[in-house]
């Protein structure tokens, strides 16, 4: 069943899917969100607007810290104010560069609505519950995520080696002149619940390509900036600008749909059942 094209443009190129009947999460009411919620977002004109990451330098350039992390909680927020939100928790939390508390909230566009249904965000990453994290947090303003430009690592065990997986399902390969170079995918990519993700069938039958160990890195991350003579700075900012609004977008679901568990919602590339990427 299709539902039409509840999609739009949100910021830099990002999508925005409205899809109906979601299950399994919750969200809170404007009454009921935290009133942190409702507290004064940062001061756009005191931040440092983000710029695309296109080269080893920009990724530098924009990164606070690389910090390490697990997800011990994900859930949505709403208020009618600023629209639905995700908010990821990472516990027992260890920096590799720059300065991090031990535990850390990751809030981004996107979440469930009142009605049950679930407003997704192109750009911005999905997170794995019990999952561990390599994180470039930003060091300037965002609207969308605070993760730098989808670089939010998840560490998997391939072959009995620890390796980072990115969120297309590519295995971290080192750095390049344009940054994080990445394999072809390995994994099936983080579906809407958060699911842990598979080995594609044809990486089990073929055998997965090389990464890098997650240790390795690690080190190649700070070899390379001491190599450069740089250094990570600024501060990781938790709210968004004060511009930043899910409500804002102009997301149109189809004419007179009803709420339909199960219905498979239309994407701009393919049609796939609810929860699957």
């Amino acid at each position: 069943m299709r539902v039409g094209r509840p999609w739009t443009t949100f910021g830099r190129g990002a999508c925005v899917l409205l899809l109906l009947g979601v299950t399994g999460c919750s969200a809170a009411s404007g009454d009921e969100a935290p009133e942190r919620q409702d507290s004064p977002l940062a001061a756009e004109a005191s931040l440092r607007p983000p710029r695309a990451v296109d080269s080893i330098l920009s990724l530098f350039d924009q990164t606070a810290s690389v910090v390490e992390g697990e997800v011990t909680d994900v859930r949505s927020e709403y208020s009618p104010r600023t629209g639905p939100w995700t908010v990821v928790t990472l516990g027992n939390v260890r920096a590799h560069l720059g300065a991090a508390p031990r535990e850390l909230r990751l809030k981004q566009a996107g979440g469930v609505l009142p009605d049950g249904r679930q407003l997704v965000v192109s750009h911005v990453p999905r997170f794995v519950r019990g999952g561990r994290y390599v994180v470039f947090l930003r060091n300037t303003g965002w609207s969308l995520s605070p993760v730098l430009d989808e670089h939010a690592f998840r560490v998997e065990s391939v072959a009995g080696r620890e390796v980072l997986v990115g969120a297309e399902g590519g295995l971290v390969a080192g750095l390049g002149s344009a940054g994080v170079r990445q394999t072809a995918p390995v994994f099936e990519t983080v579906d809407l619940m958060g699911a842990r993700p598979a080995l594609r069938a044809e990486a089990q039958a073929r055998g997965a390509p090389e990464g890098m160990e997650r240790e390795a890195f690690l080190s190649l991350l700070q070899s390379h900036l001491r190599a450069r003579g740089l250094a990570v700075t600024g501060a990781f900012r938790e709210e968004p600008v004060t511009t930043a609004s899910s409500l804002s977008v102009p997301v149109t679901p189809a004419v007179a749909s009803p709420v339909v568990p199960g219905a498979v919602p239309l994407q701009p590339e393919r049609d796939v059942p609810p929860g699957q990427p």
